[in-house]
């Protein structure tokens, strides 16, 4: 299965999502094969290869992830055909994968429309303070948990 993540720059909500799913996939190797599942992430609107938002490493740092490497990536055809499930942060980015890419619909949500949580849409930390990214990552976090016990129930 191949996920992507998509937020509107690719520096903090979505290399952060693709991280914590990495994570998380790593944490279950009990019932996932190495590579069941690859995870990536991109920008509607991203400038290429620009790192993650320091305050975004500073949020995974403190979970124990490290996303310093990660290089920022725009939303490409070829991403959108290849992925099984294609996650958006909110429904506005939802509805302009929708609509760029008609014919995919069927395999794009936004990440809690998907788990079925009521969370709403990932709060966009982009310029605001620590705190801001941590309650992002936390929102995160949960659903990308009801993410993978999803997909684990559906193998």
């Amino acid at each position: 299965m191949k996920v992507l993540f998509i937020c509107s720059g690719n520096t903090c909500r979505s290399p952060m999502a693709s991280a914590l799913l990495l994570s998380r996939i790593e944490e279950k190797s009990e019932v996932l094969e190495p590579g069941e599942i690859q995870v990536w992430s991109a920008g509607l609107f991203a400038q290429e290869g620009l790192p993650a938002s320091p305050k975004a490493i500073e949020a995974m740092r403190e979970q124990g992830i490290d996303i310093s490497r990660h290089r920022s990536s725009l939303v490409r055809e070829s991403l959108i055909r290849d992925a099984d499930l294609i996650l958006c942060m909110t429904n506005s980015q939802r509805s302009y994968i929708m609509d760029r890419f008609a014919g995919k619909s069927v395999k794009i949500y936004t990440l809690s429309e998907f788990t079925g949580d009521e969370i709403g849409e990932v709060l966009d930390p982009y310029g605001q303070d620590l705190d801001t990214y941590r309650k992002s990552l936390g929102q995160i976090r949960l659903l990308v948990d009801r993410l993978l016990d999803k997909i684990i129930q559906s193998k």
